[in-house]
């Protein structure tokens, strides 16, 4: 099952036009760790959504909202 941030974080990045690898490396992590998330299947540190939110261009609030504690 799909979380909300993996498929909030999915949707913005293919909205923007942006490759997984392409958010790995500006958010500096894998391109493992950034498909575990979107599929729901990986939480994450707060420092990493903090950068992997900083490349999509949301905030991590935008990113975090509405997501299963």
């Amino acid at each position: 099952m799909k979380s909300g941030l993996g498929a909030r974080m999915k949707e913005r990045r293919k909205q923007i036009g942006m490759s997984v690898q392409e958010l790995a490396l500006r958010s500096r992590v894998s391109v493992s760790y950034i498909y575990a998330i979107e599929a729901g299947s990986r939480g994450s540190h707060i420092d990493k959504l903090t950068r992997i939110a900083q490349a999509l261009g949301m905030t991590i609030d935008e990113l975090w909202k509405d997501s299963p504690s």
